[in-house]
């Protein structure tokens, strides 16, 4: 479906599907944003009630943990954004006949 690590192809390379009418835009990043800052916050307050934390442990570990969490599932996201769009038919998928 990628072409790149975040750009979708313009069709399909199994079936031909033309992928160029998705709109995903914005919504990937937020839905990352979301899940990853639930994850966070979860993690911080268990490490916060169940241990005694000097504030620079969650700088060495929270900082980087909040840059390679959404790197690592935005093109799942993505994909799966793509894939609803096509199996709902919009944004022009599903308009065009194949002869």
């Amino acid at each position: 479906m990628f072409r790149a690590y975040l750009k979708v192809a313009d069709q399909c390379d199994v079936c031909g599907e033309e992928l160029n009418h998705h709109r995903a835009d914005d919504f990937p990043p937020y839905i990352a944003i979301t899940i990853v800052g639930h994850i966070i916050v979860f993690l911080m307050l268990h490490m916060d009630m169940s241990y005694r934390v000097e504030p620079i442990t969650y700088i060495w570990t929270m900082v980087p943990l909040a840059i390679v969490l959404p790197l690592a599932i935005l093109p799942s996201i993505k994909g799966a954004i793509v894939g609803l769009q096509w199996a709902n038919r919009m944004y022009g998928f599903g308009s065009g006949q194949k002869d």
